[in-house]
């Protein structure tokens, strides 16, 4: 954990962390939280959001088990004994959500870890249980919003692409089993977002395996 966090102080500008499930394989969140930082953000804050450039960031936790319990690779603790396919977003995050995205400014970007799109619609390899287990109901309130330009997720090693309603689900590609050359199985993107009045493109640049998308949508 501080390794990691070590090379990512290398970059000198704003850093954020999104909650997995295997940051707390032999640790709590609050030992993961007092090893990393997220610029501007409270250290007790597992999710939150921030502007930037124009847009709005939220950033999820669905690192919570079916009981409401947090994960916890703590023995002993009552989120300890979590599975990767037992991911919730618990009643006082969506409340926070609810309010979050009322105060928004569009273009919104949510990002969260487990994955709030229903992929097995279009990818047969899917195993649905890689879903937030409430999704259709975070899903409801992204798009009664009308703010939601694209929504970030992983834990599908695969990634992926799919529109629901208006929002478009990217899911990052994992950098795990797909080779050691450092040249090319390093998955990571860039992205920008280009506005022009009430109509947003994201350009998403894939490195590696990753792939490239562009999506546009217009946000009043």
């Amino acid at each position: 954990m501080e390794s990691a966090e070590a090379k990512l102080a290398l970059y000198h500008g704003p850093r954020y962390h999104v909650f997995g499930n295997h940051d707390t394989d032999q640790a709590s969140k609050d030992d993961f939280l007092s090893k990393v930082t997220n610029t501007g953000i409270s250290p007790a804050a597992t999710y939150y959001s921030f502007d930037k450039g124009g847009a709005h960031f939220i950033v999820l936790d669905s690192s919570f088990k079916t009981d409401g319990s947090s994960y916890s690779g703590v023995p002993g603790t009552p989120g300890a004994g979590y599975t990767w396919d037992d991911a919730n977003i618990p009643a006082v995050e969506l409340s926070w959500l609810k309010n979050d995205l009322a105060a928004a400014k569009g273009p919104v970007m949510v990002l969260t870890h487990q994955q709030l799109n229903n992929q097995e619609m279009i990818d047969p390899n899917y195993d649905p249980k890689h879903t937030v287990r409430n999704a259709a109901a975070v899903r409801s309130m992204l798009e009664n919003s009308g703010k939601v330009l694209a929504v970030f997720g992983g834990h599908y090693h695969d990634g992926g692409f799919q529109e629901i309603n208006g929002i478009s689900y990217i899911v990052l590609q994992a950098n795990a089993a797909y080779g050691n050359d450092v040249s090319y199985h390093n998955q990571y993107a860039t992205i920008k977002i280009f506005s022009e009045g009430t109509k947003h493109t994201l350009a998403l640049a894939g490195n590696g395996g990753q792939r490239s998308y562009v999506v546009t949508k217009t946000i009043r």
